[in-house]
């Protein structure tokens, strides 16, 4: 370790806190390869402020990486829907757990074996009997595109509801695919063309075999477009942390002066 690196790590119990935020900014655009390791070493320190520091960083390189890895899954071809909705979940409340948020969906699926929703009538009758709601539209809340809350509050953005009961089918081997229309917006459809309709309180409809222009929805589809509506979420609440966090993630891999396409202070400074 040379002697500006030990400098830096130095400053970090300055009483200062400017002095410490401007070494903390410098450690982390360090290779973390070499900064995780004298970080454990520090943790337990007995000088609170150093201990405070060091949790700190330590936490900001955990978040950058969760961020990074959901920002290299959007651009997967092949992703989980389940693993994409529960990283995206942690994008915003990041004191939540990916297992906190599995043992909530395994509780869910455990409550829909006593249904059995096997066909897309039976769905529709179980997302009823949970009390599954979709909220309007134009009412854009965190609460409404996060897994865990819509899991909490039962209720949700009309196209995470077609996600959790596309997910929910899955395990009886009912393959659904999501996609709009122009009068509900978000449905389901089945294999034979029958048709649920989340935001009409789970409206089943038989297939009237007529030809429809129908444009199926993704999985990367699904989780950009969550994606966005969270940012969207992040800049009408004007904070800092949640437009850079989803922001970064839109733009692809994390950069340490920011996305490109946001304007300073949140990217690069382009004047």
């Amino acid at each position: 370790m040379n002697g500006d690196y030990k400098h830096l790590l130095s400053l970090l119990d300055d009483e200062n806190d400017q002095t410490a935020s401007l070494a903390m900014a410098e450690l982390l655009s360090r290779d973390e390869k070499q900064l995780e390791p004298v970080l454990r070493k520090l943790q337990e320190s007995s000088d609170p402020r150093l201990r405070k520091r060091i949790h700190q960083l330590q936490s900001t390189i955990f978040l950058r990486r969760r961020r990074g890895s959901f920002s290299s899954n959007l651009s997967e071809k092949k992703l989980n829907l389940l693993e994409g909705l529960i990283q995206l979940h942690l994008l915003w409340f990041d004191n939540d757990s990916a297992e906190g948020l599995r043992k909530q969906w395994n509780k869910l699926v455990a409550e829909a074996r006593k249904f059995r929703p096997d066909t897309l009538e039976s769905l529709a009758y179980f997302m009823r009997k949970i009390n599954f709601a979709c909220t309007h539209k134009d009412d854009l809340d965190p609460d409404h595109l996060c897994l865990g809350t819509v899991l909490d509050d039962a209720a949700g953005a009309d196209f995470m509801m077609c996600s959790i009961a596309c997910l929910i089918a899955a395990h009886w081997n009912l393959h659904l695919r999501i996609t709009q229309s122009a009068e509900t917006d978000f449905i389901l459809l089945d294999d034979d063309g029958n048709i649920l309709v989340p935001a009409n309180d789970w409206d089943y409809l038989l297939c009237d075999h007529k030809n429809y222009a129908f444009e199926f929805w993704t999985v990367p589809m699904i989780l950009r477009y969550a994606t966005a509506l969270l940012f969207t979420c992040a800049v009408s609440a004007d904070s800092f942390r949640y437009v850079y966090t989803i922001g970064s993630c839109l733009s692809g891999p994390s950069r340490p002066e920011g996305p490109d396409f946001l304007p300073f202070p949140y990217g690069r400074d382009k004047k």
